[in-house]
């Protein structure tokens, strides 16, 4: 390869320098404007591969790097060997390759490299690799997620665990203090109760002395000595009296003390914190994408869409749906399906039993299956309640709601992406984690749009056009083809896509299903009226199973399997 992808090669050589506006990849040189045309009319060079230099610096540095000759040899690669997959060089052959049975030319092989099965599958994991990491970003932000909301309980529990101490610490306190009261009121009542008999008899002996003297003064002196008996007498008794209140322990000192409860005095020892903090781990329930199993692939060429003229379909079984104004439909990886009507999502067994149903407070419009946490993504239509309702089908009930700003309604879910069409707002993605919306395509789109996903590529109905588009999502946005055909599809409405990148579309006015190719290039009608359509709208293609649930808009739904 030349040094400068920007200098003709051939000029160089001549030590005369132009800009190269051509590289050819056979001669692995640039040319300027007048070596190319030499190159193009030369009978040794007129076959080469040309392309312009804008697109050759297009191309990534590691495929720029490689070299179409024998790093050995330094021999052109002509030969192709399909036991060892390898290009080699006619020394190659003669050296290492003269046993090998399995041998091809090597621009056979790659004429149609672009439709290769190597190609197919790389494409088909990168596609699963994003998901897959995808999947693992949720995880870690679930976790993060998860991780503040345990912290705020463990804080509210702590807080919770101090209220109820203190509330048992005022009880206790209380109670304390009103047994103190109590007992120290007793004790008042019984000191006081001898302070009054004390008072009493002190009272008695101030009347004999008083008596006493009176009769020191004026008594004869018989009445003096009768007095005196008499006298003698009551203090005598009331001397008897104090000192049998004396022995029997009536006068006792009253001390009021407090023996702290040692269990208290243990709170402030032992206890040093409300519990122990600390992270547990364990690994991410994360499934990986499953991979199809690796078979030896061989560079050769196949076509990855289906021939839609071999898609025929088989009636498999009907559920009666009880709705009434059914506009989507998914079926769940176990084989279920889930309905929505008017203001409920019913989700229906294999068997066509009803599983169970979910009120929503909006409106139900259409449904698609998030596989990242097992749930439902709910979009509310023309509902004044603009929101998409989120339903976790393990524990039934509604896990959340993430508000929008208009009419949402059709939706397809990529990772943990939400796909939606709006009334009057075009396209948008929703991160549902961060509550964040961006644009995917700025467009005035009439109501009732639905919307699918397929690896790289989106497709869209538009019932105002009667037109299905199919984008590309790499780098920018952009129309890859646009189907519109109004004597085959009218009012296209629910839309899904098989493993094959065909697209299987309702038409609710033409009263039928068309599958559209990849290349948008061919149609088949599949369904019609005769097979049980009546105002069908909802639509969806189940890759696991190779079957298509088609909902009618009132009571019925059909599932059938591709033959």
């Amino acid at each position: 390869m030349a040094s400068s992808t920007h200098i003709c090669s051939v000029c160089d050589l001549r030590n005369i320098t132009k800009q190269s506006i051509t590289w050819c990849t056979e001669c692995d040189e640039g040319l300027c404007f007048e070596c190319q045309e030499h190159h193009s009319l030369s009978k040794g060079t007129r076959k080469h591969n040309t392309i312009s230099i804008t697109e050759y610096q297009k191309l990534p540095s590691g495929t720029l790097q490689l070299t179409q000759k024998c790093d050995k040899h330094y021999e052109k690669y002509t030969i192709y060997c399909k036991k060892h997959e390898c290009p080699c060089c006619s020394s190659c052959i003669v050296e290492n390759h003269s046993d090998c049975q399995d041998l091809a030319k090597l621009a056979e092989i790659v004429k149609n490299i672009r439709l290769s099965n190597v190609l197919y599958e790389i494409e088909n994991s990168c596609a699963e690799l994003v998901d897959d990491i995808k999947k693992i970003q949720h995880s870690v932000q679930y976790s993060l997620k998860t991780l503040s909301g345990e912290k705020l309980k463990i804080l509210e529990e702590i807080k919770q665990t101090r209220i109820t101490i203190n509330k048992h610490l005022d009880k206790i306190q209380e109670d304390t203090l009103k047994t103190i009261q109590e007992t120290e009121e007793k004790e008042h009542k019984n000191i006081s109760e001898i302070l009054a008999l004390l008072k009493e008899k002190e009272n008695e002996i101030f009347e004999c002395q008083r008596n006493m003297e009176k009769v020191k003064e004026n008594a004869t002196d018989l009445q003096t000595f009768l007095s005196i008996k008499q006298l003698e007498k009551e203090v005598s008794k009331k001397e008897h009296f104090l000192r049998s209140l004396i022995e029997s322990g009536t006068f006792k000192e009253s001390n009021l003390s407090y023996q702290v409860n040692t269990a208290i005095l243990k709170i402030i020892a032992d206890i040093e914190s409300f519990g122990k903090v600390h992270i547990k781990t364990k690994p991410f329930d994360v499934v990986l994408t499953r991979k199809k199993d690796k078979q030896a692939q061989s560079m050769v060429p196949r076509e990855l869409s289906r021939s839609i003229k071999n898609i025929n379909l088989k009636l498999q079984n009907i559920i009666i749906t009880m709705g009434g104004k059914t506009w989507g439909c998914c079926m769940l990886p176990d084989g279920r399906t889930a309905f929505t009507d008017c203001d409920c999502v019913r989700v229906f067994n294999t068997d066509g039993s009803k599983d169970f149903e979910v009120a929503t407070p909006t409106s139900a419009c259409d449904i698609a299956y998030i596989s990242v946490d097992n749930t439902l993504a709910v979009t509310s239509g023309s509902s004044g309640i603009k929101c998409i309702t989120i339903i976790d089908i393990q524990n039934k009930k509604i896990k959340d709601k993430i508000d929008v700003d208009s009419y949402y309604y059709g939706i397809a879910v990529k990772g943990t992406t939400f796909i939606c069409s709006t009334s009057r707002k075009g396209i948008r993605l929703v991160y549902p984690y961060n509550n964040s919306i961006s644009y995917l395509v700025r467009q005035e789109i009439p109501r009732f749009c639905y919307v699918a996903i397929f690896g790289y590529k989106m497709y869209h109905t538009n019932n105002r056009s009667n037109s299905v588009t199919c984008y590309d999502l790499q780098g920018t946005c952009r129309v890859q083809w646009l189907f519109k055909n109004e004597s085959v599809l009218k009012i296209p409405s629910g839309i899904s896509v098989d493993n094959d990148g065909n697209v299987y579309v309702i038409g609710n006015s033409s009263k039928n299903v068309v599958v559209i190719s990849a290349n948008g290039q061919e149609y088949k009608e599949i369904l019609n009226a005769r097979d049980g359509l009546q105002d069908a709208t909802g639509l969806h293609y189940n890759r696991n199973t190779n079957q298509l649930l088609v909902a009618n808009h009132k009571q019925k739904a059909m599932i059938f399997t591709l033959i």
